[in-house]
């Protein structure tokens, strides 16, 4: 019986190795910005009023974000989120390289630009912390704000699973991006918060 249990145990195992190599074999198309795939226009600057308490509703003057807040009189997070059409329900059918495609293996996102500031002053803001998600996955980090662009980050797995049914039924895929912005309010906060974030998704379908 434990050698029977054993034998099971062993074939399971190496159907899913199976499977993991038949998936990381697939074959692969990339669209990217040569083919229409649109960029991430992320940069934005937004008043924070003299009156402003965290909480409030902010309004992004260049309509690219929704933008909320969160927090205290002496710490206040701001977040950015947008929802970026990158491949419409129309695009299928006017590419036939598409033809076949079963999933989204991997969105590779290009980052360009990454900043931060006081757009009142042009002077840099220090934040207190920083994260950037695509598909809720958190792709940059305070650490990222002292690189130098461009770099490349990819969300695969789990948070992009469900693209595969947009995918089989020919829909919509759809990038939601979240930047979050923790700010000191203390003693005296930022006029303006200058977000300087471009960048350029690329889809890899896999076959």
């Amino acid at each position: 019986m434990k050698l029977r249990t054993f034998a099971l145990t062993l074939l399971a195992a190496s159907s899913l190795f199976a499977c993991d190599q038949i998936s990381d074999a697939l074959p692969e198309l990339t669209l990217g910005k040569e083919d229409g795939i649109p960029p991430v226009s992320g940069s934005t600057k937004i008043d924070v009023p003299q009156d402003f308490k965290c909480g409030d509703p902010i309004v992004d003057p260049e309509k690219k974000y929704t933008v909320t807040t969160e927090g205290t009189a002496e710490k206040c997070t701001f977040r950015f989120d947008q929802e970026v059409l990158a491949l419409k329900a129309s695009d299928y059918a006017n590419r036939p390289e598409l033809e076949g495609a079963r999933l989204v293996k991997r969105v590779d996102i290009d980052v360009n630009k990454l900043a931060i500031a006081d757009g009142a002053t042009g002077e840099a803001l220090a934040p207190i912390d920083m994260h950037g998600q695509a598909f809720g996955s958190t792709i940059l980090t305070m650490d990222d704000l002292g690189k130098t662009p461009p770099y490349t980050k990819s969300v695969e797995g789990a948070p992009i699973d469900a693209l595969k049914s947009k995918v089989a039924n020919k829909e919509d895929i759809v990038i939601p991006i979240r930047v979050v912005v923790v700010v000191n309010m203390a003693p005296t906060p930022p006029a303006q918060i200058a977000l300087d974030f471009d960048a350029q998704p690329n889809l890899v379908f896999g076959f």
